[in-house]
């Protein structure tokens, strides 16, 4: 096989999926370092590899099955349509060698790399569209193994040195001055290097991992006497918890829809801490180097989807119905019981020499 001019990567869920994603970036960087490199997300997603120095071309595909918006679903579908048109329109005209349809589940977009005439289509085995894939690959059946290596399987379709894969690692654009600025303008600072603050960061794409408004309440209780609290989040719903979280509270600032994309993620790159749940936050936090401290419960399996990052620490309860694959988890939801806002300090990265576990990745069961 040549080496490839132009790589595609599709993957159309949601934002921490693609944050994993990129993790595959290095390794073909390393292997075909004059590739050009194509990403298809869907809209929700798209600014994670829009301004990515690894990522060439930009393409958006939004699938009913991802979209979460209040649509109905035939307007879900129909949209799908128009993006699914218009994204073959330019995947066809740049003409890719590869395509790698990162997701292990249905809808892969494998289909659309066949509709595309890529010459080389990889994709998982267990793929609804299997037959349409010129190469396929195992998914690992093993739920310790992280979605990022899960991902990474696939490369091994192509001749690649086994030694690039241990570059697998998430990354992100760099700052910008605009990012720079929207920072400093929430901070009030000249610089977001010159103020310490941490991020509590309450929301999640799926609510149902979400932590009762007293939880970060009572955190923000305790963090707020000592530095600044940047309370960071999207719509109408967080908007009204994070004002119930910080009502009355010094130090606390409402970022909720004040930052754009960029904006957050230098807000989470030059954060001494950052406070979560399940979501997207702590896979930015792992992809820019800045430490963590995230409540996980066991529904979707920690391992699998933890924070990569060697300052990220994921809180939990191991038990032995873990991982249960229970979208909703279940009433007793005993892998969260008894987790206290004041682990995650305790248990968190250390600051200036204060609490935690510092500079190592650390999963810490209640249980």
């Amino acid at each position: 096989m040549a080496p490839p001019r132009r790589i595609l990567l599709l993957n159309g869920s949601h934002i921490g999926d693609i944050v994993i994603a990129t993790s595959v970036l290095p390794i073909l960087r390393a292997a075909y370092p004059d590739a050009e490199i194509g990403f298809v997300t869907g809209s929700w997603s798209r600014m994670v590899i829009e301004d990515h120095p690894g990522v060439t071309y930009a393409h958006c595909v939004d699938h009913w099955r991802f979209n979460r918006s209040a649509d109905s679903f035939h307007r879900k579908v129909l949209q799908f349509r128009r993006t699914r048109r218009t994204a073959l329109r330019e995947i066809r005209a740049l003409k890719y060698d590869v395509a790698l349809c990162l997701y292990t589940h249905f809808p892969d977009l494998l289909d659309i790399s066949y509709a595309a005439r890529i010459p080389v289509r990889v994709g998982f085995r267990a793929s609804v569209f299997s037959s349409l894939a010129t190469a396929l690959v195992e998914e690992p059946n093993v739920p310790f193994i992280h979605q990022g290596a899960r991902l990474a399987e696939l490369l091994k379709a192509l001749p690649i040195d086994p030694a690039y894969f241990r570059l697998r690692r998430s990354s992100l654009a760099p700052d910008s001055s605009v990012s720079l600025k929207e920072v400093c303008t929430l901070l009030e600072s000249t610089s977001p290097a010159d103020l310490r603050y941490r991020i509590i960061h309450m929301g999640s794409g799926a609510p149902q991992r979400e932590f009762p408004v007293s939880f970060w309440r009572e955190l923000a209780e305790t963090l707020s006497p000592e530095c600044t609290l940047l309370f960071t989040g999207r719509g109408r719903r967080e908007m009204e918890n994070i004002t119930a979280a910080m009502k009355g509270l010094k130090n606390c600032i409402n970022a909720c829809d004040r930052l754009s994309w960029n904006g957050f993620v230098a807000a989470v790159r030059h954060a001494e801490v950052v406070y979560g749940v399940e979501s997207m936050a702590g896979h930015v936090a792992a992809a820019v180097g800045a430490p963590c401290a995230v409540v996980y419960g066991g529904a979707a399996g920690v391992a699998r989807w933890r924070p990569e990052g060697k300052d990220c620490i994921v809180v939990t309860n191991h038990v032995p119905c873990a991982p249960c694959l229970q979208p909703h988890g279940c009433a007793a939801m005993t892998c969260t019981q008894g987790i206290r806002p004041d682990d995650l300090v305790r248990l968190g990265p250390s600051v200036a020499g204060g609490p935690g576990v510092e500079g190592r990745q650390h999963v810490h069961s209640q249980g």
